[in-house]
């Protein structure tokens, strides 16, 4: 048998559309500590600490590399850049920004650079280094922006400005902002996030409200829930997926043949065009199947002395079966899906 893995996100992405599910990372001020948020139901779900201290600062999904950074806000000055662990909460310190009071956040995957926005005792729009955390002013808004999220389904990043409750659409080539909304009502220092699963923009805030823009109706403001806790931060991790990258062992077939794996498009649910997969260097004449799961990578024997690898973590799914072509007796079968269709 051969066995050739891809890690990539796309099931589990596209899963969560089809679910319809808006699950967002927040941080509970009172308690430093990262959650998940239904936006649905309003159930919040504790992570995990952080372990450092937190106010009124943000969170950013970097879909290059996977990594969840945090600005920690008020907590200390000047602010300070951090990692934080999806699974278990914990923060990592990459390093200062050297800039006081970076309460808004947010990563552009077209440029794909990180950006920090000033509050409170002045306004700033920054470009912060992912590797030091060092922050560098690009312009002056002339505006306090307490939250910043990239709006994928137009390509743009946008501020708000909490209080007056209204959003601006920022320039990050000399950090200039031009209004988007007025406010229809107060809201509190918070996070926002836009979530590709609906393309619609979320706010959540230190008094529990959660509300709702939609960027395909002027950005028009719905109050979803309230009484929620105090939060701060948010962020999808929907948003895409890192460059999918071969892993695992793949085994040798008893014709020799060594089988190879590669992907080409984009890995994310809300792409318009199709995400292909691809095997070559199979048995020829063979049947042949796609062998996946949602829940990432592992590598385990199929049992004891074998040579194959099982290379996703259960539950498991297979796609329908089909020829390999090529010639028997040779290695130049091959096996290709496209992922989005065939979901």
């Amino acid at each position: 048998m051969q066995h050739p893995f891809l890690s990539t996100c796309l099931v589990a992405g596209l899963l969560a559309g089809v679910a319809g599910a808006e699950t967002l990372y927040t941080i509970e001020d009172s308690t430093d500590r990262l959650c998940m948020l239904d936006t649905t139901t309003g159930v919040v779900t504790p992570i995990g600490q952080l372990n450092v201290s937190f106010l009124y600062g943000d969170l950013a999904y970097d879909t290059s590399t996977g990594t969840l950074y945090m600005s920690n806000g008020w907590a200390t000055s000047p602010s300070r850049l951090y990692t934080v662990n999806l699974q278990t909460g914990a923060a990592t310190l990459v390093g200062s920004m050297g800039a006081n009071e970076i309460f808004g956040l947010a990563y552009d995957p077209v440029s794909d650079r990180l950006y920090g926005s000033r509050s409170v005792n002045g306004n700033g729009f920054y470009e912060i280094q992912r590797s030091t955390g060092a922050a560098t002013l690009v312009g002056t808004p002339g505006v306090t922006l307490e939250a910043l999220t990239w709006v994928g389904s137009t390509g743009e990043l946008v501020g708000l400005r909490a209080g007056a409750a209204s959003l601006h659409l920022i320039d990050p080539t000399d950090g200039s902002q031009s209004l988007l909304v007025s406010g229809s009502g107060f809201i509190h220092y918070g996070g926002m996030a836009w979530s590709s699963t609906s393309n619609r923009v979320f706010v959540l805030d230190l008094l529990g409200g959660l509300y709702q823009f939609d960027p395909t109706n002027g950005y028009a403001r719905t109050a979803l829930l309230g009484g929620l806790g105090n939060f701060d931060g948010l962020v999808s991790v929907n948003l895409g997926c890192p460059t999918p990258t071969a892993y695992c062992t793949s085994s040798t077939s008893t014709a020799g043949c060594v089988a190879t794996i590669a992907a080409t498009g984009a890995a994310s649910a809300s792409s318009t065009s199709g995400f292909q997969i691809s095997v070559s260097g199979l048995d020829g004449q063979r049947s042949t199947l796609f062998f996946y799961g949602a829940n990432g990578q592992s590598q385990q024997p199929w049992a004891v002395g074998s040579t194959s690898f099982l290379c996703v973590k259960s539950p498991t799914q297979r796609t329908f079966t089909a020829s390999s072509g090529g010639t028997v007796g040779a290695c130049d079968g091959s096996l290709s899906l496209d992922w989005l269709a065939y979901v």
